[in-house]
């Protein structure tokens, strides 16, 4: 049961003073001289912590089913835990314990600490506490130098560069997962994330998804590159207009994260007022596209289309501040 309680503040000499209440002190076992830790939240909210100021005990999950053994301990880490146990007694494999392996690879900070015939125990050893914002940056980077290599990759036929870019998902994947896991550690948590406010862990929450959107977008215009190495050319004319279109959608979602990370109102409207001129430019896209083969068609469509997918995430995050 949540209990509110109005406190006031008293003075002694050139300090304040708070009272707690005595049922609080009682349910925690503390008495006069206890420590006890004060946390200031980004939103000048005061945390009381009982607890804190021992080691926590480590957060233990078990997986006891060998069906999709990747996906559950993907759940578990995005849920937060620290120990994750893969238990599957006969049932486990050569084959699962390299899929295992291949997942604990795959994920930031998770480390192999135990295995034997049956059993498999990955540790997590990501501190409580990253810096969110740097890590939100970097993985922003890779999408949006994906977003420049891939539209690049498809004007030059370059399959090569296709490929580092499909590549680079991966990271993107990677960073991705780990931020998640952090804010909603950091939601969950009384104290949050001392740096940012509840409604800021929030925000990042959906602009995380978001720049996974940028890149999977820039990753399937590559793959597109890949897949179709003797594609026909697209017209000189398409060309310079999709390269205009590409320019004005990268300076969006770049404007969109500053925006987001220097809480730059400015920034944010300045992204949702191109609608019009990406909307005109798309439209002469497809007027360029009109007499084009099918084949072609389809594929310079497609490229087109997801850079529009790329705006619309530019301002949904966009959105986010005003």
């Amino acid at each position: 049961m949540v209990v509110m309680e109005a406190r006031k503040l008293q003075r002694v000499g050139a300090s304040f003073l708070i009272s707690v209440p005595k049922r609080w002190v009682k349910t925690h076992t503390l008495d006069k001289g206890s420590t006890i830790l004060v946390h200031e939240r980004a939103d000048g909210m005061l945390i009381i912590d009982p607890g804190l100021a021992e080691e926590p005990v480590r957060r233990r999950n078990v997986i006891t089913v060998p069906e999709n053994a990747s996906r559950n301990i993907l759940a578990a880490y995005l849920a937060g835990y620290d120990v994750i146990e893969v238990n599957l007694g006969n049932a486990m494999t050569p084959a699962l314990k390299r899929e295992i392996k291949s997942m604990a690879l795959f994920l930031v900070g998770v480390e192999i600490i135990e295995e034997d015939t049956v059993k498999m125990t990955l540790q997590c050893l990501i501190p409580r506490t990253i810096d969110l914002r740097t890590y939100l940056q970097r993985t922003y980077g890779i999408a949006a130098k994906m977003h420049e290599d891939a539209i690049r990759a498809f004007i030059r036929g370059d399959p090569e560069l296709a490929q580092d870019v499909i590549n680079r998902d991966r990271e993107v994947d990677r960073l991705y997962f780990l931020v998640v896991r952090q804010l909603r550690r950091a939601i969950a948590s009384p104290a949050g994330d001392l740096l940012l406010s509840p409604l800021n862990l929030l925000d990042y929450r959906l602009v995380a998804k978001e720049v996974e959107a940028i890149a999977d977008s820039g990753a399937t215009i590559a793959e597109q590159v890949a897949s179709y190495p003797n594609a026909p050319r697209p017209p000189q004319q398409f060309v310079k207009v999709l390269r205009e279109l590409s320019h004005q959608v990268l300076v969006a979602h770049r404007q969109a994260i500053a925006a987001v990370l220097q809480q730059e109102t400015a920034f944010a409207r300045n992204v949702i007022s191109q609608k019009d001129a990406i909307t005109k430019l798309v439209h002469r896209l497809t007027e360029i596209l009109a007499h084009e083969d099918t084949v072609s068609l389809a594929l310079f469509n497609r490229v087109v289309h997801h850079l529009e997918r790329i705006f619309e995430s530019s301002v949904d995050i966009a959105d986010l501040v005003i």
